[in-house]
């Protein structure tokens, strides 16, 4: 079956086949990163970080941390701060894990594979928590933003970077067009051709940047708002746990 008309029954069958995509890339993820955002995904993880406003010796959460990258950014505006890194997949924790060694942060993360929608963790155990370019997979976003919302402090910062939906319709047009021929180059280089199909399904079917600001405020978050970036071709949402 085409992977545009493809159906998960249920949560588990979307975990299954999410673990296996990124399984697959995990290992070209980050120059994925890189040439589809025109090499702007740094420019969008500093921004994101800023949104977090960050203290001193903070106790942050990174949730599908992928490679970790994020983390990276904010232990570079925040040397004190620390941060669990979680991920539910292996292949991925382990690039970041390689990756927070290259960078010096390793002693200031905890890597853990763990599940997005059940965060291992009790009620307001971080002082701010983070997320990017992860709900488009997870299986119900909602559920992840109130685990998010549930372990963060009151009166403390989620954030979430994402790929998001073009306003304009002709850079909206353009920017499809892109996902899908840049895409299938570089899934000649990967051993799972379907994984690179993946992507621009997963933003098709993922919501508008402001339904997922709706999500936010029903959550209980106070202050949510998000920033469209790069001709929207991201959205960074912020918001702010209730006291």
């Amino acid at each position: 079956m085409a992977l545009s008309n493809m159906n998960f029954s249920n949560h588990e069958e979307k975990e299954e086949f999410i673990q296996g995509v990124f399984s697959s890339i995990s290992n070209q993820y980050d120059l994925m990163n890189t040439v589809l955002s025109f090499n702007q995904d740094k420019f969008w993880r500093k921004f994101a970080i800023k949104r977090l406003r960050t203290r001193p010796n903070d106790r942050l959460l990174d949730v599908a941390c992928g490679t970790g990258m994020l983390t990276i950014e904010a232990l570079r505006r925040q040397p004190t701060a620390h941060v669990e890194a979680l991920d539910f997949n292996q292949a991925m924790l382990n690039k970041g894990v390689q990756r927070f060694s290259e960078a010096g942060v390793l002693d200031r993360v905890h890597p853990v594979q763990g599940d997005a929608m059940d965060l291992p963790y009790e009620d307001n155990s971080f002082d701010g928590a983070m997320s990017a370019f992860a709900l488009r997979n997870v299986p119900d976003v909602e559920t992840v933003l109130r685990e998010m919302y549930r372990v963060v402090k009151r009166g403390r910062r989620v954030v979430t970077l994402e790929l998001a939906k073009p306003t304009d319709p002709l850079f909206k047009k353009a920017y499809y067009a892109y996902f899908e021929k840049i895409l299938p180059v570089l899934g000649r280089f990967s051993r799972d051709n379907s994984a690179y199909s993946w992507l621009p399904e997963s933003l098709r079917r993922y919501p508008h940047q402001s339904k997922i600001q709706e999500l936010y405020t029903k959550i209980g978050f106070q202050d949510a708002t998000y920033y469209e970036l790069s001709g929207g071709i991201v959205a960074v949402h912020v918001g702010i746990v209730g006291e």
